[in-house]
């Protein structure tokens, strides 16, 4: 498929004038940039089958995180975002609140953060965002996190742009701060579009539940989320004989990681007993240095703090405080899978 350029995206509806259910009613008619990842199976958050769900209505089974403050603060912080990023490079950075459609491809929807005007005359995208000041190495030397460039090439092939920008503040100091510079790729473009239009046309439209292909925890998350807490009182489910050489494995990879774990234990307690007697002699020093005969070794022993609750403490707590204690304390369940064998 070669794509055709001459095109102009669709002004589809000014969502400054939307209600938030009423902008995801309308986020529903299509794929959005921020879920481009998730329909390619690349998400980290979330599956295609949980995009599926989503675009068809079907709400989880199991209630979901409160997200809502997230989101919030991250809309709030754009501002910030894009306003330290016209400081550092100059560009006048606008806002346009409308939802645009492809003209092309009408299920490929984009609702851009901002836009800016390059010296050039063109138009281009920036894209804002905010993350943790540990996932600053996700960025390191140019790189930006595939799901977050996905969803900017997105942007690009809907608007007809070829020039983007995504910005990131990793704390509330603006020199945590990093931008970089992505131009179209129509190779990737056109390898994406064929994807998204496979899991828009097969799946959503057909109604048919695409393939849980993506980690295991986000797997077993999705199967959680849509299938239920679990019923002690359910009959037991009898699997088809096929099963049985899978539920081998899973005992033979079981005893191995049982074996491996051992093993890691010995080796955590060796490397402990090697190093108390330097700790012994650093004291309270964080730091130390050995020049050996091919080399300096630099040793670091450094503290980290942790904020947290003992279950001493949260017995006292809820014995004490039971109103407090049941205000802020969250049930939820997890299951284990387990496999025992048993002769015929």
């Amino acid at each position: 498929m070669a794509l055709d350029l001459n095109y102009k995206p669709i002004a589809l509806v000014d969502t400054s004038t939307l209600t938030e259910e009423e902008w995801l009613a309308w986020r529903k008619k299509g794929i959005g940039g921020s879920d481009v990842a998730a329909a390619l199976h690349l998400s980290p958050y979330k599956t295609a089958r949980d995009l599926y769900f989503d675009k068809i209505g079907v709400e989880p089974t199991v209630e979901q995180p409160d997200k809502s403050i997230t989101f919030a603060i991250g809309h709030l912080l754009e501002d910030v975002v894009a306003q330290i990023f016209s400081k550092k490079t100059g560009f006048t950075v606008y806002r346009d609140q409308t939802m645009y459609q492809h003209p092309l491809f009408p299920f490929l929807l984009a609702d851009v953060d901002r836009f800016l005007i390059l010296p050039d005359g063109r138009k281009a995208i920036l894209e804002c965002k905010t993350a943790h000041y540990n996932m600053q190495y996700l960025w390191a030397n140019g790189s930006v996190p595939r799901h977050y460039e996905l969803q900017v090439r997105h942007y690009m092939s809907v608007m007809n742009i070829d020039v983007a920008y995504i910005a990131c503040l990793f704390s509330n100091h603006e020199d945590d701060f990093v931008w970089q510079r992505i131009d179209r790729d129509l190779d990737d473009e056109e390898n994406t579009i064929y994807f998204l239009e496979d899991f828009w046309k097969n799946y959503v439209c057909l109604r048919k539940e695409p393939p849980l292909t993506e980690k295991p925890d986000l797997v077993l998350e999705t199967i959680r989320s849509f299938s239920g807490l679990a019923d002690k009182n359910a009959p037991c489910i009898q699997l088809e004989e096929h099963f049985a050489s899978q539920l081998e494995q899973i005992i033979a990879w079981k005893e191995e990681k049982i074996e491996l774990d051992r093993q890691s234990r010995q080796l955590g307690s060796k490397i402990k007993s090697a190093y108390a007697p330097i700790v012994e002699l650093m004291g309270t020093a964080c730091k130390a240095s050995c020049q050996g005969n091919d080399g300096i070794y630099d040793v670091s022993y450094v503290p980290g703090y942790r904020e947290g609750i003992s279950k001493t403490q949260l017995s006292q707590l809820r014995a004490q405080y039971p109103e407090i204690y049941r205000d802020f304390a969250d049930v939820t369940e997890y299951r284990t899978f387990d496999v025992k064998k048993s002769s015929l």
